[in-house]
């Protein structure tokens, strides 16, 4: 299997063997949490972490899930992955928690998807478009006019980054 992964959240360290964060997506915004599950029978299969949300009322936390260890088959990188469910969503969520290097983790949205073999007899014709040949054509919306007044986007954990206009003409 292959995975799509793609950045929706952060959690930092608790100082108690937690960690607290956000998930911001198109449809589930809110404070999440990874507490250690402590298994009765000493399960080596069983869970690393509840995965839970802080409920409407803030001040309570509600189990949406649970995150299990595995480790990368490539590189041996150790990470967290889990499956996030609430009545508010079309249907559970699979999730990843990567380490930041800051004693947090970044959360991951993942889609699994059957790995397929390439066949070079049918690659996709060369793409000299603006984009770098990246197989999908050129667009059609104006890069200078799509994001004008747009301001920079804050960091992950509300620092201001300084990565410019990646829509500026190029120097």
């Amino acid at each position: 299997m292959e995975y799509i992964f793609m950045n929706i959240g952060y959690l930092n360290a608790t100082g108690n063997g937690g960690f607290v964060g956000r998930i911001e997506t198109l449809a589930f915004r809110n404070v999440v949490g990874l507490r250690p599950f402590q298994s009765r029978t000493n399960n080596p299969n069983a869970p690393k972490f509840d995965i839970m949300a802080r409920a409407a009322d803030g001040r309570t936390w509600v189990k949406i899930g649970a995150a299990f260890e595995q480790a990368s088959k490539a590189t041996g990188v150790v990470f967290y992955q889990g499956t996030i469910d609430d009545p508010s969503l079309t249907g559970p969520m699979n999730v990843a928690f990567f380490d930041d290097d800051q004693g947090g983790y970044n959360i991951a949205w993942t889609r699994k998807r059957p790995r397929r073999a390439f066949d070079q007899s049918q690659a996709l014709p060369d793409d000299t478009g603006t984009n770098g040949g990246d197989g999908l054509g050129d667009s059609t919306a104006d890069d200078a006019a799509f994001l004008n007044g747009a301001t920079a986007p804050k960091g992950k954990r509300g620092k201001p980054t300084d990565e410019g206009n990646p829509f500026a003409a190029a120097a």
